[in-house]
């Protein structure tokens, strides 16, 4: 498996992410490219959950493929209903 790769294209397709779409599909899609490698998308879990402030909420996804784990960092505004990531990490 390419990390370089796939961290680019994430890094790449995310710059290019609105923020009113849902964050996560997206990821899925992107990740989708690289199917052979990280294989089928399993789901998710929240790992973490922590309001920042009465607007911001920050989420640590850990989002599973057949060979890998993505952590996802993702803050959301309740008032706008945004999503930005902070943060991705791809574990082996």
């Amino acid at each position: 498996m390419n990390n370089r790769n796939i961290k680019l294209a994430l890094t790449v397709g995310l710059m290019n992410h609105s923020e009113q779409a849902d964050a996560l599909p997206t990821i899925v899609n992107l990740m989708g490219k690289f199917q052979k490698e990280v294989g089928n998308y399993l789901g998710f879990s929240v790992k973490k959950n922590a309001p920042l402030n009465t607007r911001h909420i920050k989420q640590t996804y850990a989002m599973q493929f057949e060979n890998c784990r993505l952590d996802v960092d993702l803050i959301s505004n309740a008032a706008t209903q945004s999503q930005v990531i902070q943060n991705f990490q791809l574990h082996r």
